[in-house]
């Protein structure tokens, strides 16, 4: 592990927590994935809106206040790190832009769970920065499930 990533990657947290809310009021986050498909987050201050696909075809869009859909978000603590997520879920799926760096390992992407089981998780290549988000300006409850979702999602 880059000691230097590292320690920019736990600056930006910090950073990251200093600001207010109102800044990130309608926060948008996103990034291409390894598979050449967008992930989207917008109005992440008011009602959090996820977006899946290329530029021809928008392939998944939820939103909080669609029926079926629940927003959380999550963070936690790692030996050596930390994680932010916000989770869209809807029946047996959750679509999960994750960010995290622990001893050893850092993912910055897309993980989708049926249940708790991983089906895919595709990273934001190089741009470990791209879903970075003010946790406490994401207007969305804690995640009950924080144990299933967010520790590292391989």
């Amino acid at each position: 592990m880059n000691l230097r990533r590292h320690a920019r990657h736990l600056a930006h947290l910090l950073a990251l927590s200093c600001l207010s809310s109102a800044a990130l009021a309608g926060g948008t986050a996103g990034c291409t994935l390894e598979n050449g498909k967008t992930v989207s987050l917008s109005h992440l201050g008011t009602a959090p809106a996820y977006r899946y696909g290329t530029a021809e075809k928008e392939e998944i869009t939820l939103a909080a206040g669609q029926r079926g859909i629940t927003v959380y978000k999550g963070s936690v603590m790692f030996s050596g790190g930390g994680a932010g997520y916000v989770r869209f879920a809807t029946g047996p799926y959750s679509y999960v832009a994750y960010s995290g760096i622990g001893k050893g390992w850092e993912f910055t992407g897309l993980v989708v769970y049926k249940g708790t089981k991983v089906v895919m998780y595709k990273s934001c290549g190089t741009d470990a920065d791209a879903l970075m988000m003010d946790m406490d300006a994401v207007h969305a409850p804690e995640d009950p499930s924080v144990d299933d979702f967010g520790g590292a999602p391989f």
